[in-house]
């Protein structure tokens, strides 16, 4: 914690409008102070990385090499960002999507004259794609019901968020996250009025967390999750630190996440649910008939795959290959014309698709597939028993929030260890995990047959829904005291 001083101190006599030399002095003053204070410090909390440290010229010179290594980083990392934007902007030939990135930055600071986000009270909320978008949803939706006096800019960092949701009606502008280098970052802070700022999940930005530290806009990281093998806990990952030190609240996910940022002296921290508990259940509750859906199942029971990729057609290629009484419904992630045609043909029957179904022709399929985006929400309701996509590839696994909150069954493939949700619900006992093809056909066996492990396994997962509903509202009235809105 007395490094964490030292450097906040710094920052705050750097940005003075002092001549350097009475500020490199007053710097000098604090480092003296401090090295004479110091008894015995466990500088990184950490029994890994633990150091003891006696008073005088050992604690002096890690101050200095804490300075000089927090410096070479971001000088790099400024030169980094420089140099690969170009990188970028030669990509963007040869990629839609990376054209998008590009294309969307271009646009920034023109959408924030437009939408006068340097008139009023602005709250920020950043995302980096789709997903964080619904964990930030309700807070923004919590947050104009409490102070609709305040204005919401909503900012993504990736065109696949962006795309989808630039239309969003409860913030008043949205738009891309500038590149972070020193220069988009003043430029952005200095025209926007925001009063308070709130990061979801993963994003960490060095240059911009840094100006918002200088300007002291209150900062907040939101159902983030760390892991010992991230940076920030690693013996070189000092620097990486210091961009911590820039929020002024953690609240996490869970209670190993909040022991590793206290192991490095991080202590303003809270561990909450996660926000999307309360986006899933509010959904989970309305109407969400579907005329086409009611059309096809017919009453019948229906599974639905939601968010797969070919890894996961994989395993399921037995329900492809004949028709059977279970009505199968896939919604793949990718429904470009060419995924969703290479999908078509792994298929042993003649299936429907959303996009040109045709009562008469399909009603008696036993496969739909989806070709569209917006609607697996709700078709997730039709379902006695579901599939998330993406767990059969490392790092992949899409929202087993959603399914969840119908209260049915769920599986997914075998890498699972980094979603949160994913392990509770199966400590929970509410979904299963299969390697492969023979796995998962004996549990769909088991689920379409066995109707009291079906229920077992639903009502296991609707517990843990409304066990976690009512975060953002905790969230708001933690950020509402501290911040003193």
């Amino acid at each position: 914690m007395l490094l964490k001083v030292f450097y906040l101190r710094a920052v705050d006599e750097l940005s003075r409008g002092d001549s350097i030399q009475n500020r490199l002095v007053d710097l000098l003053l604090d480092l003296i102070v401090l090295t004479f204070k110091v008894d015995h410090l466990n500088l990184l909390h950490n029994s890994v990385y633990a150091t003891k440290l006696k008073k005088g010229i050992c604690f002096t010179q890690l101050i200095l090499k804490t300075i000089f290594d927090d410096m070479i980083f971001r000088f790099l990392y400024n030169i980094i960002l420089t140099l690969f934007y170009p990188v970028v902007q030669i990509a963007a030939l040869f990629s839609g999507k990376i054209a998008l990135f590009v294309a969307g930055r271009r646009d920034i600071f023109g959408l924030l004259k437009l939408k006068e986000v340097d008139k009023g009270t602005w709250v920020w909320f950043h995302v980096a794609s789709l997903g964080e978008f619904e964990q930030a949803r309700p807070l923004m939706e919590a947050f104009k019901k409490s102070f609709s006096n305040h204005k919401i800019l909503l900012t993504f960092f990736s065109p696949s968020g962006y795309e989808i949701q630039k239309q969003y009606d409860l913030a008043d502008c949205v738009c891309y996250l500038p590149w972070d280098t020193k220069r988009n970052v003043n430029r952005f802070l200095d025209y926007c009025n925001i009063k308070l700022v709130l990061f979801i999940k993963y994003e960490f930005w060095p240059n911009c967390f840094d100006g918002l530290s200088k300007r002291k806009i209150p900062t907040y990281s939101v159902s983030s999750i760390f892991r010992p093998e991230q940076v920030f806990f690693r013996w070189y990952g000092g620097a990486f630190r210091n961009i911590l030190l820039d929020i002024n609240h953690f609240f996490v996910q869970n209670e190993s996440s909040k022991s590793l940022l206290n192991s490095i002296g991080i202590d303003q921290v809270t561990v909450n649910a996660d926000t999307r508990v309360d986006r899933v259940y509010k959904m989970s509750r309305q109407n969400n008939k579907l005329e086409l859906m009611e059309d096809f199942t017919a009453g019948k029971k229906c599974f639905v795959a939601g968010s797969t990729w070919p890894e996961d057609h994989d395993i399921m290629e037995h329900l492809f290959k004949k028709e059977t009484h279970l009505k199968v419904v896939i919604a793949p992630h990718e429904v470009d014309h060419k995924s969703i045609e290479k999908l078509e043909k792994r298929m042993g029957v003649d299936c429907a698709k959303w996009s040109s179904y045709n009562s008469e022709k399909d009603r008696n399929k036993s496969i739909l597939i989806i070709d569209n985006i917006g609607q697996l929400g709700k078709v997730y309701s039709y379902a006695s028993f579901a599939y998330v996509g993406g767990g059969m590839k490392k790092n992949g696994l899409h929202n087993t929030l959603e399914p969840a909150a119908y209260g049915i069954p769920i599986i997914i493939g075998e890498h699972y260890n980094r979603y949160e949700e994913a392990v509770s619900l199966l400590k929970r006992g509410g979904m299963i995990s299969v390697k492969s093809a023979a796995e998962f056909k004996e549990i769909t066996h088991k689920l379409i047959n066995d109707k009291k492990l079906t229920h077992q396994m639903g009502e296991n997962n609707n517990q843990y829904i409304l066990s976690g509903k009512g975060a953002s509202q905790l969230i708001l009235k933690k950020i509402e005291s501290l911040s003193g809105l």
